[in-house]
């Protein structure tokens, strides 16, 4: 009886403090944009402050205020808070020391209260750069199409190009995805993605390699995977500026070296010339590959569709698990279905995200990319406005 009495107690000290930190981080994230700009620094860690700048808070707090106005409440979630403001809500994570400091902060992307598809794309045309957006439900009505058909380099959303063709080669040769490659030097790369260190000769699925090349855009499970299904068969039925078709590690060799003349050597050659170009770099390591942060030759290095395009693909694979790991721009807890891929570089930047509120509802695909041959794309902005984009799209 004592025990049990005990455990109760227990247990009710833990629901306790539990209910008090939840409150507490509830309030923390409230003061964040109530407190005075000059106390703001009280609610941190050092430890956090070492990491980011009180600038860089400043200007987050300052950011989000001046478009959603006065924060009301913060509502706990599944997956951490949802700050309702004026004119918005935002999504939030915090964590706090036994001191009841922030260590830990982030906040996603802001949907607005009264937000119009007309307004949202008016804001997208406006941002430097080239601009193709498409917006299809259920794979037949178009909700926008802007430049929805050009085609545009597109980073590594190209790989659901590549997680098509392996279902189609699994679903067609009586293959499995149980069957096992074996990774080869030859087709190591760089990151993103984890394998890139793993040693040559390791045994992986190839549902492992079609998780991995989606889910964290890895770059060797992806050349791996376009050794396995040939080059010539990932060509067929894509435009002329899509061959050769290019793996991610002749990519970063032939754009991002200080090998000049392989680049220009590579650029005037013709078909057959590219294709002994690609054979003859296959074996060979890397030698000072700098990305840096200015776009080059994206026009004529890169892999190549429009929205229209990777609208539809994702569709098509909207029962394949690969694109569900990562949501992209979305909280998945929101959706039956919310499947993503997206791509970057210098000067490029493409999100692809298909949804489903629920099992019963209509399923939208929401394409956006921009391309920007003189500078850097504004990443955070254009992400916030696909997210609104998203969030006007469904609410419809």
């Amino acid at each position: 009886m004592k025990i049990n009495l005990l455990i109760c107690m227990l247990l009710i000290l833990f629901f306790i403090s539990t209910g008090v930190l939840a409150a507490s981080e509830a309030e923390v994230l409230k003061d964040i944009f109530n407190i005075e700009k000059e106390n703001l620094e009280s609610l941190f860690a050092a430890s956090f402050l070492e990491q980011v700048s009180l600038n860089q808070i400043e200007a987050i707090v300052k950011q989000y205020g001046s478009v959603l106005g006065a924060v009301q409440s913060a509502e706990k979630t599944e997956d951490g808070y949802r700050l309702q403001f004026e004119n918005g809500t935002v999504p939030a994570q915090i964590s706090l020391n036994e001191e009841g400091k922030i260590i830990r902060l982030w906040f996603g992307n802001y949907n607005l209260t009264e937000d119009n598809l007309d307004s949202i794309l008016a804001e997208l045309k406006e941002l430097p750069g080239e601009l193709s957006v498409s917006v299809i439900k259920n794979n037949q009505k178009k909700v926008i199409s802007y430049n929805d058909q050009k085609t545009m380099a597109v980073g590594s959303s190209f790989k659901l190009h590549v997680l098509k063709k392996l279902y189609e080669k699994i679903e067609e040769n009586n293959k499995n995805w149980s069957d096992i490659v074996e990774l080869e030097t030859e087709n190591r790369s760089l990151p993103s993605g984890i394998l890139q260190d793993w040693p040559a000769g390791t045994p992986l699925t190839l549902r492992t390699l079609s998780n991995l090349m989606i889910s964290q855009s890895d770059n060797t499970a992806t050349d791996n995977l376009i050794d396995y299904l040939g080059r010539t068969e990932l060509e067929a039925d894509l435009t002329e500026r899509n061959i050769p078709f290019l793996k991610t590690r002749e990519f970063f060799m032939l754009k991002f070296s200080d090998d000049v003349q392989l680049r220009k050597n590579y650029l005037n050659s013709d078909l057959e010339g590219k294709r002994d170009i690609l054979a003859e770099i296959s074996g060979q390591k890397f030698n000072k590959i700098e990305v840096g942060t200015k776009p080059i030759l994206i026009d004529r290095l890169e892999w190549f569709f429009s929205t229209e395009e990777l609208a539809e693909l994702i569709y098509q694979l909207r029962e394949a698990p690969e694109i569900k790991i990562n949501p992209g721009l979305v909280d998945k807890n929101e959706y039956y279905l919310a499947g993503f891929k997206g791509g970057s570089e210098p000067g490029v930047l493409q999100f692809t995200q298909l949804l489903q509120r629920t099992e019963e509802s209509d399923i939208y695909a929401v394409s956006v990319t921009i391309n920007n041959s003189e500078q850097e794309v504004k990443q955070q902005q254009v992400a916030q406005l696909t997210s609104r984009l998203i969030s006007a799209v469904l609410e419809k």
